[in-house]
Parts: structure tokens; sequence; C-alpha cells
């Protein structure tokens, strides 16, 4: 038998047809393929037919912890669910983060990850409980929202008495139903909406795919998991080690993303009132020392923990980006409890809140050039901001209610393409306007705010328009640090290799740094490191501190080989962060493989035409000469062919991938 160390050994796979239930060696998957998204792109590459729809039942939603999670390591919570997409235009697959306790609960009952297909014939929910597995109906769970469902859930397994083992174990202590986590959807999922999210507890989102609408599609509500088993490391005293050296260097970098201190909420034109008035406490992901959320309660609505754009998220919609100044018919608006009721609101029927900051933006600028109101919307749209209104559009997105609600349910790509042939293809610009690709809303294309309401530019970001048109999705969810080497040479060539990945205003070296830029993303969502915090390239210690004999003050540049040393400390498997990055460089090659496999080619590797047509803050357009040539640079960076985009034959030899090119037919 394979002693496993960090990895727990076994993945469920769980067919919701035949309501069959396996329990498949983990050795299918790990180590070749780390964890998380490698999960995620092994299971579509060898399960998901081709030809499936997103929304079809022989679609796999894979939900993958990642190889350190439910272990010590610092800031570990994070995990991942991934699945072909039906947010996506061409519904290619794609992953979302999500953070809380669920996927350091999956590993203590014991499993690296659950992966659901089929559809059941009836509304259904799962329960793990280390080694009991069930699928349990849910015909009294449809219907409600997602924190009422959750409550249920407990409320209903902590009736029926024990389980079998309750003795105290050392490492988990007792169990208990109220210690049950559980991923689930609300109105919005059941009703297939594509932008509908995965929620946990009472704010952890996979926000960006639609995989809520995915898991009503395959008439699951949840899944819930207790487990009370322990994550084994191989070699302890090297973690707490390393461990000590990642939290003092991360430290530093706490406070100021804490929303008492003007953090996510704060920093995106939070009121500091509603932020100190309503916080009752900060939040963290299992592993976490940083705290980045705060648990609000608001009255008026339930009480929840909330961070970043999405407590904006119903208070400054006008903005094209998610961070550019209010509208001038706005400018006085104050974050209050209307802006907390819309949020919560968003998370109990499960729609994306990112989505919705898009929608929002986009029917009110529709509304002001007059192609947009009431009566043709059957929205009412000059009450925007009202409780009523919240009430109204959301319930009508969830719930599918009319030609406006079902088309948004479909997501605004979806919605603006059809309704241009009737509104005018003004509709279709506002849209690209808000949006860069994917079907995915504007995040981080360009460095710095808006230049004002209603307009996008900022700086080049050139770096960001490489990982927005190489992958499937917004690429900020795990490139954040993308933005930190600019105009800092030193930290460009610490984390890129080269200084002219600085320089904001060319696309020299840019390609290099997308692709490792890209990878290094990757590497975070299948080993288990916050994209908030790794990686660490720079240092700024609060107060003066001693190490190796010699006192450090002020800010110093990082160390980008912790996630090594911490993955060969808890799996016993020696590698260097360069070994690491191929093996993720393989996780990369996997997930293009599939998309290759359902017709995706270079001309696809673009993103919407607007930015092509529009200057930006400097007064220039995008130079498609210049970005078909970036382009051949970063295939060759990553060893596809520069004329198709295709991963070569050598390449993916190179990563021991010689069945996917033989698959490939390359």
């Amino acid at each position: 038998m394979v002693e496993w160390y960090s990895w727990r050994g076994q993945v469920l796979d769980i067919d919701l047809t035949s309501e069959k239930i396996t329990k498949i060696p983990s050795d299918k998957y790990f180590p070749k393929f780390l964890g998380g998204r490698g999960l995620e792109g092994k299971v579509i590459w060898d399960d998901v037919p081709e030809g499936t729809g997103a929304l079809d039942p022989e679609n796999r939603i894979i939900f993958a912890p990642s190889t350190l999670t439910g272990t010590s390591s610092p800031l570990n919570g994070r995990w991942n669910i991934g699945a072909l997409s039906p947010q996506h235009p061409k519904e290619y697959p794609t992953s979302s983060g999500i953070g809380g306790h669920w996927g350091a609960e999956l590993k203590f009952a014991g499993y690296d990850g659950v992966v659901v297909h089929g559809r059941a014939s009836q509304h259904s929910y799962i329960l793990i409980r280390d080694e009991s597995v069930e699928i349990r109906s849910a015909s009294h769970l449809w219907g409600m929202d997602s924190m009422e469902a959750q409550k249920r859930i407990a409320e209903d397994i902590a009736k029926e008495g024990p389980v079998p083992d309750t003795s105290e174990k050392p490492q988990a202590g007792r169990y208990a139903a109220i210690n049950i986590r559980t991923v689930i959807i609300g109105r919005a999922g059941e009703n297939r909406s594509r932008v509908a999210c995965v929620l946990h507890d009472t704010g952890d989102a996979a926000g960006q795919g639609g995989f809520g609408g995915v898991m009503g599609s395959k008439n699951l509500k949840a899944i819930a998991v207790r487990g009370t088993s322990p994550v084994k490391i191989a070699d302890p005293q090297r973690m707490v080690e390393v461990s000590f050296k990642i939290r003092k260097m991360i430290r530093s970098k706490a406070v100021p993303v804490i929303p008492p201190y003007g953090g996510p909420g704060g920093l995106y034109g939070g009121n500091p009132a509603i932020l100190t008035g309503y916080v009752k406490r900060t939040d963290a992901c299992f592993g976490c020392q940083v705290a980045c959320r705060g648990y609000f309660d608001v009255p008026g609505a339930s009480p929840g923990q909330a961070q970043c754009v999405q407590l904006q998220m119903y208070n400054n919609w006008e903005g094209v980006g998610p961070v550019a100044p209010p509208h001038p018919d706005f400018a006085d608006r104050v974050q209050d409890e209307t802006t907390w009721y819309g949020v919560r609101l968003a998370d109990l029927l499960t729609i994306n809140s990112y989505e919705l900051t898009g929608i929002l933006s986009w029917l009110w600028a529709g509304y002001k050039e007059g192609i947009f109101n009431e009566e043709n919307t059957g929205i009412p749209i000059q009450d925007m901001g009202s409780k009523e209104f919240a009430d109204k559009l959301f319930g009508m997105i969830a719930n599918r209610e009319g030609e406006f609600g079902d088309l948004l349910a479909e997501g605004l790509h979806r919605a603006a393409k059809k309704l241009k042939e009737k509104f005018g293809n003004r509709v279709w610009e506002l849209y690209e306007e808000r949006y860069v690709a994917h079907g995915m809303r504007q995040h981080w294309f360009y460095i710095g705010n808006a230049k004002g309401p209603g307009d996008p530019t900022g700086y080049p970001n050139p770096i960001g328009q490489l990982m927005w048109a190489m992958g499937t999705r917004d690429p900020y969810s795990n490139c954040s640090f993308t933005r930190e080497p600019f105009g800092v040479e030193e930290v460009s060539e610490l984390i890129y290799g080269t200084k002219e990945a600085a320089n904001p205003f060319t696309y020299d070296g840019k390609a290099q740094a997308a692709a490792i830029a890209h990878t290094r993303g990757a590497m975070n969502d299948s080993l288990g490191f916050c994209d908030w915090f790794y990686p660490i390239l720079t240092i700024e210690p609060l107060f003066a501190e001693e190490e190796e004999g010699e006192e450090q003050v002020g800010r110093k540049l990082g160390d980008l080989t912790v996630e090594a040393q911490m993955f060969s400390a808890a799996t016993g498997i020696e590698k260097t962060i360069d070994e690491l990055m191929e093996d993720t460089s393989r996780i990369m090659n996997m997930e293009r493989a599939v998309q290759v496999r359902m017709g995706r080619r270079r001309e696809d590797d673009t993103f919407n035409e607007y930015y092509f047509n529009n200057p930006d803050r400097r007064g220039n357009p995008i130079d498609r000469v210049a970005w078909e040539k970036v382009k051949d640079e970063y295939y060759e960076q990553m060893g596809w062919d520069p004329k198709t985009g295709i991963p070569t034959r050598e390449r993916l030899e190179q990563l021991d991938m010689k069945d996917v090119a033989d698959a490939l037919g390359v």
C-alpha cells in the first residue's frame, strides 16, 4: 500500500445518473499532476467525451483541493472548482479559486478531490463523512437560499444522531454535525444560470465560470463534508521551520488588507464608517494568518463575510473597471445598508457578484443613452440602488423571469450579442467597453484606475493583455502579483528574469514574463498557495527584525523558493522551484490540449475588438502588428506552434505527455 504524505490517496468519482460511487487511487493523478488545477485538467482530458456541452450530464465538475490543503502550510485554504464552463462563449474548460474550509475538510475526510458527473433523477445532495459517502434527496432543500439550505443540512444531520465513530481524536476532535462544511447553490444555480456561482459558508465563492449552473444541470444542490482524520506530512520539523519563515515574511503585508483598516472594500472606495461600524470580526480561510475578509452584520440583511469588489457590487456600478471613479450621477452615494443588502441577496441567490458589476454598469449606461427603459426591459432601471431594484433585477436573473431575466441569466456576453439584433450595435459596444475576453468582466487589463466614468482605459498592461488572451477566464484570480514588478526593475528581474518586463510601455520581455506569470499562477492553484501573497516578491517589515545575526530594516527582495521548500517538506518528494514550474507546465499544456481538441487555435487567442480601436491613457490603441509579434514570442516560450497555437510534439514529450501528442495528431 502506498504511503501518502500531504495527499490522502483517493479521489471520489460520483455518477449521479447511476448513483455509482467509486474511490479511485490517487496515483492515477498524483504526484504527476500535483493537485487542484492539475486534477481538473487530467480529469477533463481523460473523461469528458468530445462534443460535450457545459450543461450536459457528461460534463465533469471537479472539486479539487490542492496538494498542501489541510496541512500547516501558511495560507493553504484556497482550492479550486473546474469544469467545461457555461459562462465561456465557447464553453472551454476553466477553473475558479475558492477559499474557506471545505477543501481542508475534504482532505480530513480522506479524499484528494471529488469528480461529479451524470444527472440525478431527483433533486439531490452529496454527504461525505469520512469513509461514508451518500447521495441524498434534496427535494426539501430545492428553492431554499444558500444560507438557509446550509443550516438545514446541518440541522437534519444532527437530528439523525451520531455516526458510528464519535470517539475523541487528538488531531480532529469529536465528530459534530455543526462542523459540517458545505458547497451549495441557490436559485440561480438551480435554474442553470451561466453566471451562477458556487457558495461556501457565508461568502466564499467560486464566482467566475458558471459552475453553479453546472451543479444545477446535474440536479445537485450541495456537497456537505466532515472529516476527522489528519493529513500526514513527511517531515514535520522541516514543515514547521519553513512555515515559520513564510509567516514571518508574510506578516508585514497583513495590515493593509484587513477590512477595518481600509483594505478590500476600503481600497475600492468603501465608506470607512460601514466597514468599522459593521465589521464584527475579520475572517480567514483555513490555515491563514491574515484574515483578509470582514464578517459583516448590517441591519436589514443576514450577516456574512465579504471582501474586495464584492463589497462594492451594489454601490458603484457605472465604473467600467471595478476600481473606476463613481459616475457623477452618484458621486455622493455612500456605501450604506442598502449596499450590503444587494451583496447578501446576490450570495443568497448565488449570482456571481463580479458579473453583476458589469450588468449594472451596462444597464445604467444603456439607460442614460436612451436605449433601455422600464417599458422595453421590464426593469425599473431608474430605481437602481434601492432594495426594491435589487429584489427585482436579481430575482429576474435567478428565476429567469421575462425576456431580460432569461437573457441576463445567460451572462452579459450572450445577452448583448442577442439584444444588439433588437436594440442596435451600441449595446454590444457598451458590453465590449466593460468586458475583456471569454465573456468576463474587465479586470486589470490596464494599469491604474480609469480616466473617468464610462472609460476603462489606463496605462498599458502588456503582461495582462497576454494572460487575458491566452487563458479562458479573468487571469487575475491567480496572477495578481504581475502588477507589482511594473516600474521596479529589480523585482521584475527577480520574478521574470529580465529587467525589460518592468517597462509597461513596450512588449520587450513581456512574452517571457507572461509565460512565467501564467505558469506560476497555475502552480499556486495546484499546490495551494494564496495568490494574494505568493509568490513573495518583496518583504517590508513593520519593525526592525534580526535574521542570521543581522538587523533587517526596510524593504528587501523576497524568496521565490519557499513553495518548493514547503512542497518537499510536506510530500517527501524533493523538488526545486524549477522542477515544480516544469510540473506546472505539464498542467498548462494539458489544459491547452483540451481546448485544442475543442477547436481552439491561434486566432482565438485575443480579446475584444474595443481595445484595438480605442486609445489608452497615452492616446494609443493596441498595435495589431506588435500584438501578433509578441504572441509569436509567447508561443515559443510555451513550446507551442506559432502558426496554430497548438503544443508541439517535442514539448509534450518533454513533459511525458506522448499520449496527448498522439491524440492531437501533432
